[in-house]
């Protein structure tokens, strides 16, 4: 050993320490940088000279600088961050969308449908009062005006939702691309083993906390080592890396594959995007951070049918609004059908098809296109019962084999016509609004036929060309009308201008029966148009509901009116908890099917004084008005759309919505408040690992300064010894 040797020894340490101040000198600098990890030195001793008596050391030597990093800490940090990133989206949206339905009684719903219970009591006091009158219609349209409104506020807050989702998506592709390239130069950065790309491994755990907040993403990393011979904390450093979403790989090391928010089926779902560009739709897959939250909210479905989304949160809110605001108009207009009128006319049922006469001649059924058909037809049978005009069903049936393939609806028709031709049956099949009509002569003495009704068809035409009136009542409760009917029966009335009945008919209802004339809507009208059926039990054919009202079902409507109009005869439906007139909308008060339509009848809107209070034309008469006002107190049946059934008030039924959306949103802000401690928690631990202690910086920079100043002073102890060797004279 020599001096010189002695000289570089003191440097080497001038170095480790001029080294060690400047990392303390950038965690001090980055100490607010919350993207910064604290770095530290890692210090050695140089390789020592094996001599006699022993090992002399060469001085020291820095072999690494290490971010004190815990992956297994900061992977709980992640996860703790995307919970509350998820509770807070979801609170902010439950909050927002409670807003909605205050419960104070100055504003809202619950405070209109007081006011409209109100009129309804007033009126009752006054039936005749044309104010009192124009009250109620005020009333009625403020309900409506304020459901539907909150309705489409919960529709915006849904579309705003959507909005969100494509740009999370947009950013999502923006982040996992910039990881992606991060890895690839962490990659090139480190070939070395002891190279420590620690800026670019900042700059990547910032934006996997970003991803990982937008979408709870996993990020998979293998090859993570622990440094304890270092640094009991650290856990860094990884051989594979990948982040997975919704299963898929959108970050496999330096290669990316993005994903896609396509609105094409109504709203935006997230898609990943194959190799083969085709797209694989990962919307119920995502469940973390703001973009589940969204989904949640919004809904990972849509329903094409309605328009709209088919789950999620704020759909349920819109469709328990929807339960409620049908249980209101049915059970409103099922009321009102009680009072007495001249005609009635139900809302459209199903869809009305639109038919050339020339297409209903020659073209054949199977060809008639998507344009008319909204079903398919098959080769079959159609099945058609006559009825006598006392209702007996005559038999046999009338069977008619149909190739849709080879006849036209109005070869069907024909040989319909031929079978009754051939049993002298006085009845008729047209076609009419592009849909088979079968119609009877009731003054017939040759068969005394009361009505034809389709029974069956195997052919499936009838559905295929919605024949509404002839469907089975079931099929049509559950797909062409939105409210339910019941089994049961009601009983139609005709009234004097005294109020005085003079004939009664009980109408059967039986939706699963086979017989069509308890079964379907042209069943319907055929107990009602019955002639040989004596109401009174006078035997007198003459007086009976018959002889005064004629009902019939054409362009998808169902319609009875009182056959001499200049007579001052008038009629109503007394329901016997068939909900059929309410269902079907005869007579009715409200309009729509749901909160999105919800509305007065234009009829009361253009003139309210035409809103009657009395079920029957007799002065003093306010049974209307009482029911109404009665209503509030009455439990009805709300129809759920899992298909059970509700009874309760009607006010109770929106206190009951309105407090589930705030028991949601207060649960939601429980949830967020745990995760807010949690995260805080979770985040304190990782930050006492990585964060920069300012105190603890300052205390290594003392250390490493006084490290400095020793070497130094060796190093001029050096010079000295030097000069003085050098100054001998020989």
């Amino acid at each position: 050993m020599s001096l010189l040797s002695a000289l570089y020894t003191s440097y080497s340490g001038l170095q480790v320490s001029q080294l060690a101040t400047d990392i303390v000198s950038n965690n001090i600098a980055n100490a607010d940088n919350p993207s910064y990890t604290r770095q530290k030195v890692d210090i050695s001793s140089r390789i020592s000279l094996r001599v006699n008596p022993g090992d002399i050391g060469t001085g020291a030597k820095v072999d690494q600088v290490i971010r004190v990093h815990n992956e297994f800490v900061y992977e709980r940090y992640r996860d703790a961050a995307t919970k509350l990133e998820f509770y807070d989206y979801t609170t902010q949206t439950l909050q927002e969308a409670s807003q909605y339905f205050p419960d104070i009684d100055e504003k809202g719903v619950q405070r209109d449908l007081l006011a409209y219970f109100n009129a309804w009591q007033k009126l009752s006091v006054n039936p005749t009062e044309s104010t009192q009158k124009v009250t109620v219609a005020e009333a009625a349209k403020n309900l409506s005006l304020s459901l539907q409104q909150i309705r489409a506020k919960l529709s915006d807050l849904q579309k705003l939702a959507d909005e969100h989702l494509a740009s999370v998506v947009s950013e999502v592709n923006k982040l996992a691309k910039e990881i992606a390239n991060i890895n690839k130069k962490i990659r090139e950065a480190e070939a070395s083993d002891y190279a420590h790309a620690n800026q670019l491994r900042d700059e990547r755990d910032n934006l996997e906390l970003q991803l990982q907040k937008l979408t709870g993403a996993q990020v998979l990393k293998t090859g993570v080592k622990t440094m304890t011979e270092t640094d009991s904390y650290v856990a860094d450093y990884d051989e594979n890396y990948s982040i997975l979403l919704g299963g898929f790989s959108i970050v496999n090391d330096d290669s990316f594959r993005p994903i896609a928010a396509n609105g094409e089926l109504g709203q935006n779902a997230v898609y990943f995007q194959q190799r083969d560009l085709s797209l694989i739709d990962i919307s119920k897959d995502i469940t973390g951070g703001k973009l589940g939250a969204i989904l949640d909210l919004r809904g990972r479905t849509f329903n094409k049918a309605t328009g709209e989304s088919a789950d999620g949160l704020l759909q349920k809110y819109k469709d328990a609004l929807d339960v409620f605001a049908r249980g209101l108009i049915q059970s409103t207009n099922q009321i009102y059908a009680s009072s007495a009128a001249t005609s009635m006319t139900s809302a459209l049922i199903g869809d009305s098809v639109s038919l050339s006469p020339e297409r209903a001649k020659y073209t054949p059924i199977a060809n008639l296109g998507k344009e008319v058909l909204v079903g398919k037809v098959q080769e079959g049978d159609m099945t058609i019962t006559a009825y006598s005009q006392e209702g007996v069903r005559l038999q046999p049936d009338i069977v008619v084999h149909i190739d849709p393939k080879l006849m036209s609806l109005s070869q069907v028709a024909d040989a319909i016509n031929a079978q009754l031709s051939a049993r002298n049956l006085d009845g008729e099949a047209r076609i009419a609004g592009g849909q088979l009509a079968l119609v009877t002569n009731a003054t017939s003495a040759s068969t005394q036929l009361g009505s034809l009704l389709i029974s069956e068809d195997t052919s499936y035409i009838r559905s295929a060309l919605d024949m509404t009136g002839s469907k089975n009542l079931d099929v049509v409760d559950a797909l062409d009308i939105p409210f339910t009917i019941a089994n049961g029966s009601f009983t139609i009335g005709v009234y004097d201008d005294n109020g005085v009945q003079i004939a009664a008919r009980k109408i059967i209802v039986d939706k699963q029966s086979t017989n069509p004339l308890y079964s379907t809507l042209h069943g319907i009208a055929a107990q009602i148009n019955m002639p040989r059926v004596d109401d009174n039990k006078d035997n007198d054919m003459t007086n009976d509901v018959d002889d005064f009202l004629v009902a019939g079902f054409d362009g998808n409507r169902l319609s009875i009116h009182v056959k001499d109009q200049n007579s001052e005869l008038s009629f109503n439906l007394v329901d016997n908890e068939t909900g059929f007139g309410g269902a079907i909308g005869l007579n009715s008060f409200f309009v729509g099917s749901s909160a999105k339509d919800i509305d007065l009848n234009s009829l009361f809107k253009n003139d309210p004084a035409k809103i009657q209070a009395y079920d029957l034309p007799v002065v003093g008469n306010n049974k209307i008005a009482n029911a109404m006002q009665q209503l509030q107190y009455e439990n009805v049946s709300f129809f759920n759309l899992d298909g059970s059934v509700s009874r309760e008030t009607i006010m109770g039924r929106y206190k009951f919505l309105a407090g589930s959306l705030a028991e949601d949103a207060a649960t939601s802000a429980t949830s967020l408040e745990t995760a807010t401690a949690i995260e805080n928690s979770v985040g304190t631990q990782f930050n006492s690992i990585s964060r920069v202690n300012v105190d603890e910086e300052l205390a290594n920079l003392i250390r490493f300064q006084a490290g400095y100043s020793a070497n130094a002073r060796v190093i001029s102890t050096i010079q000295t010894m030097l000069e003085t060797l050098l100054g001998i004279k020989v």
